[in-house]
């Protein structure tokens, strides 16, 4: 029963881990600058008969014009078939009663001319921009595609092919799967929560394309942005002249039911099965609607904790727990309620102490006063950011929009730096009472639930899900058919039976490891020597980027039957002495399967139950000092996998090993795929050689004087 040393593993982990940690100088924050002054753009506003809202902002800096239409409805008003409102605004400039799309196209082109649409849920848009000499062109195209298009059959065929297409690759992609499950567990029974599916795809016909259109593309539910080089006056007769005679319609009812909520801590699980070695994970709980007075200290208050690279969470998972390659967090504002959400793309084997930092950065943010300092940085990327988005004019048109959209103050931009600059430590740490509710908090986990679902079940109870968001069972469970001593035996029987493992004495394991933690990765190679009864030499040698260069670390343990000894990278050889000594001694015996009843294991089946696709045995197998789970396939009775608990600097961490790719070598059925998961890092090793019984010195047992 091949066994690789965890804890060498771990020390090599945290030594490299420290590394690199080393490489940043961390002890100085840079000093923040003034303040930046925000120049948002005065514009003017009036209303045509028809209702149509009209903002136009002058910027004579390019000879450029930009239009946005804006429409006040979006797929939340989509009905019993998702993605209708998608699908209107794609199909917009598809062809209409003058033009087809081809002709369409072209008179773009020939222009310059720029035309597209799109669709959220609170909203659809269509957006325009050319040369100002070119403005009545581009408004004729605009209203066309407006006012008429025809949704030909071909081409909703052709777009109805394409996302049934696209819909067989969400359902295989954790990050799809968790933007379904998060927008399920989040808004339902609100439309928020709607998503397409093939039914809806299907059910798609022109009909109701031409009777949303007709519903929803009503000037007194738009609004009409206009930004480039014309003023009020001189833009306000071509705007009648193109959107004057569009007709009012009956304004649509935003009676939607309001979102459950989220209640208690609850866990929610989408199963993907044994393909999957990722896990897409979310913390959740119910946020703010866009217009909410809050919004300006909760978006400074995420940026602190989940903004990327500078956020708590980032330095948390990633580099001070080797989690994952980054993890952020998002305040989701929408016109009727939104989402707090942080998330992490995290192995298996971390899910639940990922879930665990989550909250732990959580009540940090509750807890603990955050310095001027840090503060003032995060303040100061906001303020940023926000004049980056002011050298766009479609960005400025969305901008003066919003303020429609929303409900917004009038000078809601005009003043958002001097609010946000008015944000103070102990606003953040009173917004992060009022949301970051951490008795209220939703699990999401996308993944390998024969792995993950157990250890998520001590964090709340566990629903579980298909890739279409209806409610399923947990794992199939099935009777227990067999004790442990039994299926000892079996295994024993496996792996070529009593007699030709008792003439095997010596082995020498030979392969090459991969290891990724965190942001790194490291190649090498893998020996081990053994021989019976307990004696066991093993050498791990790796070449590791660290961004000077490759260097190359080893790892060596020694264990003579009585003493052992271990040295890591820059470091003397140590001696185990105590607890871990005996634990050390207890796990290096040779052929320790053939031998259970003669080193005192205590074996007993649990379950029964598949896991990665397999039906296995579930074996606790208790020894004096330590206990482990085993795996063994419930048809070969070969072990397929177990789960350690070790101790480390870090506290407790527990490793997944999965064991597979069985060949016979002289006589026996022996692993050559051999994969080790902790929370930190994934280590795989394809082993290139097995020798038996070859003749080795017991010096090699005992580290050179």
């Amino acid at each position: 029963m091949k066994s690789f040393r965890f804890l060498l593993l771990s020390a090599l982990l945290l030594f490299v881990g420290a590394q690199l940690h080393a490489q940043i100088d961390r002890s100085k924050k840079p000093e923040p600058g003034p303040a930046p002054k925000a120049s948002f753009p005065d514009y003017n506003e009036t209303t045509l008969d028809n209702g149509l809202k009209v903002f136009v902002v002058t910027n004579t800096a390019q000879p450029v014009v930009t239009f946005r239409l804006l429409v006040k409805s979006g797929s939340e008003y989509d009905g019993d078939v998702s993605g209708i409102a998608s699908s209107v605004t794609e199909l917009l400039t598809a062809g209409t009663t003058t033009r087809s799309k081809l002709q369409f196209a072209q008179e773009e082109d020939q222009l310059g001319l720029s035309i597209g649409a799109g669709a959220a849920d609170d909203q659809m848009s269509l957006s325009g921009s050319g040369l100002k000499k070119n403005m009545d062109k581009l408004l004729a195209l605009m209203t066309d595609a407006l006012y008429n298009p025809t949704f030909p059959e071909d081409e909703l065929d052709k777009m109805k092919k394409q996302s049934l297409s696209g819909l067989k690759t969400v359902k295989r992609d954790p990050d799809a799967v968790m933007g379904r499950l998060q927008i399920t567990v989040g808004y339902a029974p609100h439309p928020y929560s709607h998503f397409g599916i093939e039914e809806d795809v299907e059910n798609t016909t022109r009909s109701a394309l031409v009777d949303f259109h007709e519903k929803y593309f009503i000037p007194n539910n738009a609004s009409l942005a206009i930004v480039g080089d014309v003023t009020l006056k001189e833009i306000l007769p071509v705007i009648k002249k193109y959107f004057g005679s569009w007709k009012k319609g009956t304004l649509p009812s935003d009676n939607f039911p309001k979102p459950a909520g989220i209640d208690g801590r609850t866990v929610h699980l989408v199963d993907l099965g044994k393909t999957q070695t990722q896990t897409a994970i979310t913390a959740q709980v119910t946020g703010i609607e866009r217009r909410n007075p809050d919004y300006i200290p909760a978006s400074v208050m995420n940026s602190i904790i989940g903004g990327g690279f500078s956020g708590r969470l980032f330095a948390n998972l990633r580099e001070k727990h080797g989690f994952t390659y980054g993890a952020y967090s998002t305040f989701e504002p929408r016109k009727s309620t939104g989402l707090w959400q942080a998330s992490a793309s995290v192995r298996r084997v971390a899910t639940d102490s990922a879930f665990t930092q989550i909250l732990l950065e959580m009540e940090r943010m509750r807890n603990e006063p955050i310095d001027e300092e840090t503060l003032d940085m995060h303040k100061q990327y906001a303020a940023g950011r926000f004049l980056l988005g002011l050298e766009s004019a479609s960005s400025i048109a969305t901008m003066v929009q919003n303020i429609f959209l929303y409900n917004l103050p009038k000078d809601y931009y005009k003043t958002y730096v001097s609010n946000l600059m008015k944000v103070t430590p102990n606003d953040i740490q009173n917004i992060a009472r009022k949301y970051l509710t951490t008795d209220r908090i939703a699990f999401l986990a996308v993944g390998d639930a024969s792995v993950i679902r157990e250890p998520l079940s001590a964090l709340g109870e566990v629903r579980m899900y298909d890739t279409d968001m209806n409610p399923v069972s947990a794992a199939q469970s099935f009777a227990v058919d067999i004790d442990g001593p039994t299926l000892m035996e079996k295994s024993i029987e496996a792996l070529g039976g009593r007699a030709t493992l008792e003439k095997i004495t010596s082995r020498v394991t030979e392969g090459d490891v991969s290891i990724s933690f965190g942001p790194a990765t490291a190649e090498g190679s893998l020996k081990e020597m053994e021989k019976a009864p307990n004696k066991k030499y093993q050498l791990l040698t790796l070449s590791i980027d660290m961004g000077g260069g490759a260097q190359i670390m080893e790892s060596e343990q020694w264990v003579n039957g009585e003493k052992a000894w271990s040295r890591q990278p820059m470091q003397p050889t140590a001696e185990l002495a105590g607890d871990e000594l005996a634990k050390t001694l207890e796990s290096e015996q040779f052929n320790s399967l053939l031998r259970w009843k003669e080193l005192g294991y205590q074996p007993t089946v649990t379950e029964k139950k598949e896991i990665n696709g397999k039906v296995v045995y579930v074996l606790q197998l208790k020894k004096k000092f330590d206990s482990e789970e085993l795996h063994i396939d419930a048809e070969r009775f070969l072990l397929v996998g177990k789960v350690q608990t070790a101790e480390t600097p870090q506290g407790p961490m527990s490793s997944t090993t999965t064991i597979g790719d069985y060949r016979q070598v002289d006589g026996l059925m022996l692993p050559f795929s051999i994969t080790v998961e902790n929370p930190g890092m994934n280590m795989k090793a394809t082993i290139t050689s097995y020798k038996h019984n070859t003749d080795i010195d017991d010096a090699q047992f005992k580290p050179k004087s």
